[in-house]
């Protein structure tokens, strides 16, 4: 018994100390205060921020004009598209995409006030502005708006690279450099 009592323990430490995912854990006191939750949008290629607003849901996905409206998924794109964008420096925009509620796919994130803030705050500022207001590129059927964004996208920053420094900006649990989904999604699953 006692040694199952010990191995418990030690892998509850190891737990916290491990799992990054993790923004409260009492046995290292993190005690900030958790007061919202965000979520992300990962189809397999590209992740999105989800915030919460007064009519829903709205995710945030910044990258190339041209995979995003050419190539919504990886069997739309080609190596044409991917030789294209990454020779020609085509615009960058930011997909705001509108939900009634909420995916059970989404993956959540709790953070502070501050982080939420802070994060509100660095989404606004990749737009790209036209005497004070947002440059609307598109509009889709599916509740789904393009905008300008700022920004260049490369071969070494890709869309998940903006998200994750959305979060990394924010105080939030980010990697130092990625360009998969799946690097950032694996942080908070």
């Amino acid at each position: 018994m006692r040694n199952l009592i010990i191995v418990l323990i030690i892998s509850s430490l190891y737990g916290c100390i491990d799992t990054v995912n993790h923004q409260i854990c009492a046995l290292y006191g993190d005690r900030r205060e958790i007061t919202d939750t965000i979520y992300l949008n990962d189809n397999g290629i590209h992740v999105d921020l989800v915030l919460n607003d007064i009519e829903g849901y709205t995710s945030y996905g910044w990258g190339s004009q041209h995979f995003f409206i050419n190539g919504p998924t990886w069997s739309d794109i080609s190596y044409k598209d991917i030789i294209h964008v990454l020779k020609n420096k085509d615009d960058v925009v930011i997909r705001e995409t509108s939900y009634k509620s909420k995916r059970k796919y989404w993956v959540p994130v709790p953070l502070t006030k501050k982080q939420l803030d802070s994060l509100k705050n660095n989404i606004s500022n990749s737009y790209y502005y036209y005497d004070n207001k947002k440059v609307k590129v598109k509009d889709s059927n599916n509740n789904i708006t393009y905008y300008k964004a700022v920004g260049e996208y490369k071969y070494n920053y890709t869309c998940n690279s903006w998200t994750n420094d959305m979060l990394k900006n924010s105080d939030m649990y980010a990697r130092k450099h990625t360009i998969l989904s799946n690097r950032i999604i694996n942080l908070y699953k």
